[in-house]
């Protein structure tokens, strides 16, 4: 495939990395989708190619990267994986800790890792990354979730700097809270309003204005919000 035509979608079986994969095929992308699940439930389509990668394993990461750079040449990644454990920090374990930052923040960098001098071979690439409202402002029981998103910001950040040399153009989007399954194994998630909570199709449009943005610029971060904040901590 065209350097262009290819993309890398992580998370793509649910929630923003689904919609953001519906988009890019809709575009014209072959999309190699990565996810826990593989396959996304009702999603059938020539040009889509379910990765299924536990992104807590940075191993194996690194293994099926290979594996997909010997057959892909990808021009963009969206990395839209992630989870939320919110809490006081006491009442993480310390395995918890360590699996919680390496699906929102350890595995970015090795996906990069491998994909940022395959993009400098070719001359160029876009790299999208999802981030959060939790890496602006961080709040009570955020501790966990947002040092990752925080992580992931400052990584952008130098990432951006060390690649605007080599036609690498990297951007953040920092969603408010989004209706979609991140909240399903939470005790709180947005209002019933629909000025309450972004739509997963909000982000994949934000991502594809990215991608389609000149060349000849970057945009660095985009922010996201609900017309009004509300959550709902009530039963579900």
């Amino acid at each position: 495939m065209a350097e262009a035509g290819c993309a890398l979608v992580t998370g793509a079986s649910s929630g923003i990395g689904l919609a953001c994969t519906r988009q890019l095929l809709e575009q014209g992308y072959l999309v190699a989708g990565i996810s826990r699940r593989g396959q996304p439930e009702g999603l059938e389509h020539d040009r889509f190619v379910a990765v299924p990668l536990d992104l807590s394993e940075p191993g194996k990461i690194q293994t099926e990267l290979d594996r997909l750079l010997d057959q892909y040449s990808f021009g963009c990644l969206v990395h839209a994986a992630g989870q939320g454990h919110f809490g006081s920090i006491e009442q993480f374990s310390v395995a918890r800790i360590e699996q919680s930052l390496r699906v929102n923040l350890t595995s970015a960098m090795v996906i990069c890792r491998a994909l940022v001098p395959a993009m400098r071979r070719l001359g160029g690439g876009r790299l999208v990354f999802i981030g959060s409202e939790s890496a602006l402002a961080a709040g009570r029981k955020g501790a966990l979730y947002s040092a990752a998103k925080f992580g992931l910001r400052g990584f952008c950040q130098a990432l951006r700097a060390d690649c605007a040399a080599d036609g690498i153009r990297v951007s953040l989007i920092n969603p408010g809270m989004v209706r979609s399954p991140f909240f399903d194994e939470l005790a709180f998630r947005p209002g019933a309003a629909p000025e309450n909570a972004l739509e997963t199709d909000d982000v994949a449009r934000t991502v594809v204005h990215i991608l389609q943005a000149g060349s000849e610029f970057v945009i660095d971060e985009i922010n996201l919000s609900p017309r009004i904040k509300s959550i709902d901590f009530g039963s579900k």
